[in-house]
């Protein structure tokens, strides 16, 4: 049975009469990726910066391995720590920015030169390590900083919004180099962030926040397929809310790509003509105006380009929709 890493009860943080954490409760177990994900000013941060003692709450309790660590100062918790600005030591070279904390841990210097060469190895700059940061490229610099981060050998890892500042294509290599990493030393993994596609791809589970609370927590299948509430529904992924004409009381939500299109009339199925189309790549997303029997005047609609290419879809197309009910959500109003 996994071990619990990092235990939170009933936390509240409180800045004057600004509550910026409700009553939050959670377990993380040793070894598993969570992304905390929720918009700018959910309380995300401030939640990570009460794991690594940078604040403290206002109330409530911190367990650490078991152990309670509400206020044990940071410098005995253990952690390592990425920034989304780097915060490289900008007159070091990347080996000494790495080697920084085990001197500060006094480790022996020999010591310091194998383990500072492993992890910059490991995140692949072995070749960079002369160099500074300014003669870095950003994702090279978070590289480093990672490298830093994991050297001190921490129980567990907080990463804010570590990969932001960079551009896709790398955001997604250091997304996937991150996950290996994080498997290989079975590192216990906090990573704060608002994207909801880094959540999905890279937590064993993800506590979703807004407005001080948690909202839900669950796998990224759960949390897609299975949204608690309206707030997860439309903050994860796209979906389209409607409401039908006999129940007043519930909101109803489908995701694009599971509504069937055909170009004929079949059972069922819902007139619409395609008002725009826009092209993803290997997928399309249609909007689609509808007739009135739903309570909705449009709905998207995902298809994979192949298929639109195959029906010859394109703005003005006339096309049926049907809507699956094993799919469909439901939300009270």
């Amino acid at each position: 049975m996994a071990k619990s890493a990092i235990r939170i009860e009933h936390v509240v943080k409180q800045y004057g009469n600004h509550t910026v954490l409700k009553d939050i409760s959670l377990e993380i177990q040793e070894g598993e990726f969570v992304c905390l994900l929720g918009p700018s000013g959910c309380g995300k941060s401030t939640l990570l910066r009460l794991i690594a003692g940078l604040d403290m709450p206002t109330e409530g309790k911190i367990y650490l391995k078991e152990k309670e660590a509400t206020w044990l100062p940071s410098s005995k918790r253990n952690f390592g720590i990425v920034f989304q600005s780097y915060a490289l030591f900008p007159n070091l070279t990347a080996f000494e920015n790495v080697a920084y904390g085990l001197r500060n841990k006094k480790v022996r210097e020999r010591d310091v030169n194998e383990t500072a060469d492993r992890f910059l190895h490991m995140v692949g700059l072995s070749d960079a390590k002369g160099r500074y940061p300014s003669q870095l490229s950003g994702g090279e610099q978070q590289r480093v900083a990672l490298a830093r981060a994991l050297a001190i050998s921490p129980s567990f890892l907080l990463l804010d919004e570590p990969l932001s500042a960079l551009d896709a294509k790398v955001r997604i290599r250091l997304r996937k180099e991150i996950c290996q990493i994080q498997r290989e030393l079975h590192l216990t993994t906090i990573m704060v962030t608002h994207d909801q596609d880094e959540a999905l791809t890279m937590a064993d589970r993800i506590i979703v926040m807004n407005k001080a609370e948690i909202m839900q927590t669950g796998t990224p299948q759960e949390i897609y397929e299975q949204p608690g509430n309206k707030f997860v529904a439309d903050f994860i992924g796209a979906i389209n809310f409607y409401r039908d004409f006999e129940r007043e009381d519930q909101l109803n939500a489908i995701r694009p790509e599971n509504i069937q299109v055909e170009t004929k009339d079949f059972a069922g199925s819902i007139l619409a003509v395609i008002d725009d189309l826009e092209f993803r790549g290997n997928f399309c997303r249609l909007t689609a105006k509808v007739s009135h029997v739903l309570r909705k005047d449009e709905l998207m609609v995902d298809l994979p380009y192949s298929e639109v290419k195959k029906k010859n879809l394109h703005v003005g197309t006339k096309i049926y929709l049907a809507i699956p009910g094993q799919q469909t959500l439901h939300f009270a109003v």
